[in-house]
C-alpha cells in the first residue's frame, strides 16, 4: 500500500467513523453511535479497516478502492466486500465519486439496486476526489450475517499495539514458524521457541538468564539496545537470595508461572499473548497460528539479509507503519503536536490524543480506567520505544513537543517496492 492511499483509507475511514457517532447514519437496530475502529484479520482475504459494535454484536469490515483504481478493481471490490463475510457481520465498498469522467458512484449504485440489496449485507460509500473526508451513504445494509468466523476477528486496537519485541526476536521467533511450516517442527511454534530459546526451564534450574541468541547466534538486546533481552532475570535474583526449603518452593513456583502447560494468567501466557497479538497484527502468521505469504517474505528477508540488517530494519518499519496501521496514530500525534506546539509537552499530547481517540471511538472505551491517570504502562510507551529504534522520532532539546517524526524516513520507507 502507497502512503497516499493509506492516507486516503485513513481520513474515509475517519469520516465514515465520524457519521456513525455523531448519529448521522445509523446501521441495524439504529447502531452506530457505539461504533470504534478495530483491527482487522490476519487472515486471506484481510480488510481494509474495520468498527465493532459491542452493543449490536457487529463486526464492520470495510474495503477502501481509490481514485487511481480501475473500473475493473472497483468491482474486484465488490467480490472482496462479499468475501470479508466470512469474518464480518455486514460490510462497506468504500469507492470515490468519479474515476478520471466517468461517475462510477452512480454506476456502482445502480448494481447494487438490481443485484445487493436485499441479498447480502454489503454497503456502498462513496468520497469526494477533491475532499476525501467528504463520504455518502449510498446503500445502507438492511440484513445481517450471523455466519462468521469469530476465530478470524482481529485486535480491538486499530494498530499493532507493540509489546516491547525487539526486532531480531520478531524474526527469531518467525524462524520457529517457518520450521513449523516447513515441518521441521510439529509442536507448537511459539511454545517450542519459549523452550529452547526464550526461557528453558534449565534457567529455573540453574538461576540464570543466559543471553538469547538470534539465527546467527549474536545476542538479543533490547528496543534500546542498552542490555541483552531476558525473561524472568528479577524473579530469578530474587530466588537467589533465599535458601532452603523458600528456595525451592520459589523455584518450583516459577516454573509453574513459566511453564506453557499452566493455564490461566502466568509470564509465559502473557508474553504469548502479547506478542502474539501483535504478529498477527501485522499480519505475518494468521488465526491458526500458521505463517503467512506476507510473514514468509519478511523472514525471508531476515534470514538472507540477517536479522540486524538496514534493508530488514526497513521493511520491518514498513510493516509496523503500514499493515500494522501504527502511521496511522503517528499522522494524529502530529496534528496535535502541530495544534499545541510550543503549549503543551509530547506526554501531556499523547494524553490528549488517547482524550480524543476514545471520544471519537478510534479505541474503545475502558470504563474501569481514568484517562490521564497514572498508568503501569502509559498510553504508546511501547510504541514510542520502537519508533526511537527505528528512527521514526527525534527528539527536539528544549522544545515543546521535545520530539518530531522523521517524515523523510517515513516517506522513504512508504517508497520500498512491496515484498
Amino acid at each position: 500500500m502507497s502512503l497516499n492511499h493509506h492516507v486516503l483509507t485513513k481520513k474515509t475511514t475517519d469520516a465514515i467513523l465520524a457519521k456513525f457517532k455523531c448519529g448521522d447514519w445509523k446501521s441495524l437496530n439504529n447502531s452506530g453511535p457505539e461504533f470504534y475502529r478495530t483491527g482487522v484479520s490476519s487472515n486471506f482475504p484481510s480488510p481494509d479497516a474495520g468498527f465493532r459494535c459491542d452493543a449490536s454484536d457487529l463486526i464492520i469490515s470495510f474495503e477502501f478502492k481509490p481514485p487511481t483504481e480501475t473500473k475493473r478493481g472497483i468491482l474486484t471490490g465488490l467480490g472482496q466486500s462479499i468475501a470479508y463475510l466470512n469474518s464480518s457481520n455486514i460490510s462497506f465498498l468504500i469507492i470515490p465519486n468519479f474515476l478520471e469522467d466517468f461517475d462510477i458512484s452512480k454506476f456502482m449504485s445502480s448494481l447494487f439496486d438490481s443485484q445487493i440489496v436485499g441479498h447480502l449485507p454489503v454497503g456502498l460509500i462513496s468520497f469526494d476526489v477533491d475532499n476525501p473526508d467528504s463520504v455518502e451513504l449510498l446503500h445502507n445494509v438492511d440484513m445481517r450475517n450471523n455466519n462468521v468466523d469469530k476465530s478470524k476477528i482481529g485486535s480491538t486496537r486499530f494498530w499493532a499495539k507493540h509489546q516491547d519485541l525487539p526486532i531480531e526476536l520478531f524474526h527469531l521467533i518467525l524462524d520457529y514458524y517457518y520450521q513449523h511450516k516447513t515441518k521441521k517442527i510439529h509442536s507448537d511454534a511459539f511454545e517450542t521457541c519459549w523452550k529452547e530459546k526464550l526461557f528453558p526451564v534449565s534457567n529455573i534450574d540453574n538461576l540464570v538468564t543466559p543471553p538469547i541468541l538470534d539465527i546467527r547466534g549474536k545476542p538479543i538486546k533490547t528496543l534500546a539496545g542498552t542490555k541483552n533481552i531476558d525473561f524472568g532475570s528479577k524473579l530469578i535474583k530474587k530466588i537467589k537470595k533465599k535458601s532452603g526449603v523458600d528456595k525451592t518452593q520459589a523455584q518450583e513456583s516459577l516454573k509453574q508461572r513459566t511453564d506453557p502447560a499452566t493455564a490461566g494468567d502466568t509470564l509465559y501466557q502473557s508474553i504469548r499473548k502479547n506478542f502474539l497479538s501483535f504478529l498477527k497484527h501485522v499480519q505475518v502468521i494468521d488465526s491458526e497460528g500458521e505463517l503467512t505469504d506476507l510473514g514468509f517474505k519478511i523472514y525471508h528477508l531476515g534470514t538472507v539479509h540477517g536479522p540486524t540488517s538496514k534493508i530488514f530494519y526497513d521493511y520491518f518499519t514498513k510493516l509496523v507503519l503500514f499493515t500494522g496501521n501504527q502511521l496511522d496514530v503517528i499522522m494524529d500525534l502530529e496534528d496535535l503536536c502541530n495544534e499545541f506546539r510550543g503549549i503543551k509537552s509530547y506526554v501531556e499530547i499523547q494524553q490528549e490524543l488517547e482524550v480524543r481517540y476514545i471520544d471519537k471511538g478510534m479505541i474503545k472505551r475502558n470504563p474501569r480506567r481514568i484517562v490521564g491517570n497514572a498508568s503501569n504502562t502509559p498510553f504508546l510507551k511501547y510504541e514510542d520505544l520502537l519508533w526511537r529504534a527505528l528512527g521514526i522520532t527525534k527528539k527536539l532539546p528544549n522544545a515543546k513537543p521535545e520530539i518530531c517524526f522523521n517524515w523523510k524516513k517515513i516517506t522513504e520507507i512508504s517508497s520500498l517496492p512491496d515484498l
